[in-house]
């Protein structure tokens, strides 16, 4: 048969293994940011590295029931729903309080190369939502959520790692930027 054009009775699906091939479950398993070097910002960042894990626990969890979904040839569109729903929050939430705190915090002591970078993600970020959302095959979803959480995991390194490592050697008092915001720190408190 020639490209794009399927042969009649074939799903579209792919072996559970296709997905698993790359593992994602265990990635926030990693150990705390080192903080050594930075005033008192260390329980900010221990806070912040945990609600990251958090946030993957939840995105991770939704992403393996889409992929497992359309992994059996079952209906997703409730695990696909799930997922979008949590982003659109949660992680919504924190992207948009991300940039409006740090990476304008990060612009004001001159890490305009950062924060571009950093925005770059985001973007492709929401980017991935909207294909997960409007995917023509469950293939297309779970491919994009899959994406979509690889991208979110390097991202959060990046914050945790890069950013707010380098807000505090500029002398920004990142403890007091997130203190209160929970879209940023969950529940907990960092005082």
């Amino acid at each position: 048969m020639g490209e794009g054009r399927r042969e009649p009775g074939r799903r579209d699906t792919l072996p559970l293994a296709f997905f698993t091939a790359i593992p994602v479950n265990n990635v926030m398993s990693h150990t705390e940011p080192d903080t050594s070097n930075s005033r008192d910002d260390s329980s900010v960042s221990s806070a912040a590295h945990h609600h990251h894990a958090e946030l993957w626990s939840q995105l991770a969890a939704r992403e393996a029931a889409l992929v497992n979904a359309v992994a059996a040839g079952h209906d997703h569109e409730e695990q696909r729903r799930a997922l979008v729903e949590f982003l659109r929050g949660d992680v919504f939430a924190h992207l948009q309080t991300e940039e409006m705190v740090l990476y304008n915090a990060a612009r004001g002591v001159g890490a305009h190369a950062l924060v571009a970078a950093l925005e770059l993600d985001h973007k492709s970020l929401l980017s991935l939502v909207e294909h997960i959302d409007q995917a023509a095959t469950g293939l297309d979803a779970a491919l994009s959520a899959r994406a979509l959480v690889m991208l979110f995991v390097l991202r959060m390194e990046k914050e945790e790692t890069v950013l707010i490592p380098a807000l505090a050697e500029a002398g920004v008092d990142v403890s007091t930027l997130i203190a209160g915001r929970p879209e940023m720190l969950g529940e907990i408190d960092v005082d």
